[in-house]
């Protein structure tokens, strides 16, 4: 048996040793724990033991939640990404004042009218943070499978990224108009206009807040807007966030649900490396690096480890595979540096 396929079948094995607290049924103990030593949280090094495939797949992204809620560097980046978008609004406000002054000086202004400036944005780990959501996940992996987790957060959410309000507001102030170009679907509009409001931000009405469209992926609201405002910068933590044609998963955020206290079938074990064949990452790659002078200027992305596209074009219907097979997909993605044996003297 190969590593990947034991690891798989380990995470299998992990996943039938839990019990579902859910049902407030605990199951007899397949094997003898061992005693945990004194000073040691009993309860913890417990579930650290004993976690389902479907919790441990949420474990796995515990660091990259801890960075974005408590490291210097996550919201050092995130007040560098708005401080460039500062700087564009600054560039194209003064060009923009050069060309009128010389349409006027000219007097073909008439003949010569200027779209509005604009700026474009994400909403969700770009304007708003979501890592307490992700904690929830951690502890309520089923809940991603429950539109009412959601709805219930972001109805709550006013959690602002590092410099965001400030940017917003000052881009406003010098005239740029703001568009809110979100992954979130039509239902979700009303508490998502109510947040821009409360959170007094700019533009909080139906017509600078384009919701998704379920066209694919956000090129059609992009160009809608390309055809009557000259966009400075676009702002998002998904390549997709940004009009280069990056390939985008549009399925709802919904996750296979682990059937809990239930007997699975035996599943075949899967040819990890031929569902690798279909990852997209290298072509979403490719995409970057043709137009890598335009990041930092024209597109401005924001650090987000905790999901995205990045993880979800591993393999086709990612979303929708067994924990175990994430975890699998996860692990063959990753490039390891291979220690050189010592040579016998």
């Amino acid at each position: 048996m190969n590593l990947l396929n034991h690891a798989f079948c380990n995470c299998i094995v992990a996943g039938s040793l839990l019990l579902f607290s859910g049902f407030g049924v605990q199951a007899a103990d397949p094997v003898p724990r061992p005693a945990t030593p004194s000073g040691l949280n009993t309860p913890l090094q417990e579930e650290m033991q004993y976690l389902t495939a479907s919790r441990l797949a949420e474990e796995e992204n515990l660091l990259a939640i801890l960075w974005v809620q408590r490291s210097a560097e996550f919201r050092g980046l995130s007040y560098q990404a708005y401080n460039l978008a500062a700087t564009e609004v600054d560039k194209a406000v003064a060009q923009r004042r050069e060309i009128k002054k010389a349409l006027r000086k000219a007097g073909a202004e008439k003949e010569n009218r200027l779209l509005p400036l604009a700026v474009v944005l994400d909403i969700d780990d770009t304007l708003l943070c979501n890592a307490p959501l992700e904690v929830y996940y951690l502890e309520h992996p089923e809940a991603k499978a429950d539109y009412n987790a959601w709805r219930q957060w972001i109805s709550q959410n006013d959690l602002l990224l590092p410099g965001a309000g400030d940017f917003l507001k000052y881009a406003a102030k010098h005239g740029i108009q703001i568009f809110y170009v979100t992954g979130r679907g039509p239902q979700d509009r009303k508490v998502t206009e109510d947040f821009l409001r409360k959170a007094g931000l700019p533009f909080p009405d139906a017509s600078h807040l384009l919701m998704n469209d379920r066209s694919g992926g956000k090129m059609n609201r992009f160009s809608k807007l390309a055809r009557h405002y000259d966009t400075i910068c676009y702002l998002g933590d998904n390549v997709a966030d940004f009009p280069i044609g990056a390939v985008r998963d549009e399925n709802a955020v919904i996750y296979k649900k682990e059937m809990q206290g239930v007997k699975r079938k035996p599943e075949m074990l899967p040819d990890i490396q031929a569902m690798l064949k279909h990852d997209k990452n290298a072509k979403r790659n490719r995409i970057i690096d043709r137009h890598r002078k335009s990041f930092g200027t024209k597109f401005i992305l924001l650090p987000n480890p905790m999901y995205g596209d990045w993880e979800y074009n591993l393999a086709e219907k990612y979303r929708k595979l067994p924990a175990e097979q994430r975890i699998a997909l996860r692990k063959a993605a990753m490039n390891s540096f291979k220690l050189k044996k010592k040579q016998e003297r």
